[in-house]
């Protein structure tokens, strides 16, 4: 019974959390397809549209996160000299 419930408790998550931090960045995906997917279902007038318009928001949002993510990392190598 112990050994079970050591068991049990070595997989809790935020005792002994997945390692992921090699694939952080991978999580961004499933989060922003989510945020794009609820917030065309609230906007847009058809449930037809919301595809289509959900997959351009996603787009939009992974552009502008990487090119967010290039302009810091420039401010960065910049500050840092």
């Amino acid at each position: 019974m112990v050994a079970l419930l050591s068991q049990v408790w070595s997989r809790a998550p935020f005792v002994a959390p997945l390692p992921v931090w090699n694939y952080w960045y991978l999580l961004l995906l499933p989060l922003v397809a989510a945020i794009a997917v609820v917030y065309k279902s609230i906007r847009c007038g058809s449930m037809r549209q919301v595809p289509r318009e959900a997959a351009i928001l996603f787009v939009v949002i992974l552009v502008v996160m990487v090119l967010a993510a290039g302009a810091l990392a420039g401010l960065v190598t910049l500050l840092e000299m």
